[in-house]
């Protein structure tokens, strides 16, 4: 009885930890900044989902996945309210599905590292930077050619990205993260 307890008030934190980590991804994704010569906004969303997947391994997969759902369905948590599988064909389409398998991928390793040095999760999270960057491209190609898909969609982000992932990094070790 007493283990039976348990492990449903377990599921029932883990539910709550994922829907609002979703709304988190949500309310972030609002506060992009449009750059005139891309179709692609400079947000924090993409680095965001990488920070709850090491964070919180697959459960930050889980809220990264329900928060894609949401926008699929219309709810307008995309960069700048964006919604719905239209938007979802667009130019940063691709890059919202590399967050579900770069978040999955990042979840799944995390969990399974015995160490999590920050060298082992810094390049952790420059592999799921990576992904959202193999799945946005091919997409943001088809709309724009190959070759300004780079750049459009990659090279004026690098610098951003890296620095992004700095300070994700600084957050982890000043939550305790690394021991």
């Amino acid at each position: 009885m007493e283990i039976t307890q348990t492990l449903s008030q377990n599921r029932f934190r883990d539910l709550f930890i994922v829907i609002g980590v979703s709304m988190i991804l949500a309310m972030a994704a609002w506060i992009s900044i449009r750059l005139p010569f891309t179709p692609i906004p400079i947000c924090f969303t993409a680095q965001l989902v990488l920070f709850f997947a090491v964070f919180l391994g697959k459960r930050g997969a889980y809220a990264t996945a329900l928060y894609v759902a949401q926008g699929a369905m219309g709810l307008p948590v995309f960069s700048n309210g964006g919604c719905g599988l239209a938007y979802m064909m667009g130019p940063t389409g691709g890059y919202i599905i590399g967050f579900l398998i770069a978040t999955y991928a990042v979840g799944t390793i995390v969990e399974k590292l015995e160490e999590k040095t920050p060298v082992k999760i810094f390049a952790l999270l420059l592999f799921g930077n990576a992904l959202i960057y193999i799945f946005g491209l091919p997409q943001l190609a088809l709309l724009v050619g190959g070759e300004n898909a780079l750049k459009f969609g990659f090279y004026p982000f690098i610098a951003g990205d890296l620095l992004k992932l700095i300070i994700i990094q600084r957050s982890l070790k000043a939550l305790k993260f690394f021991g």
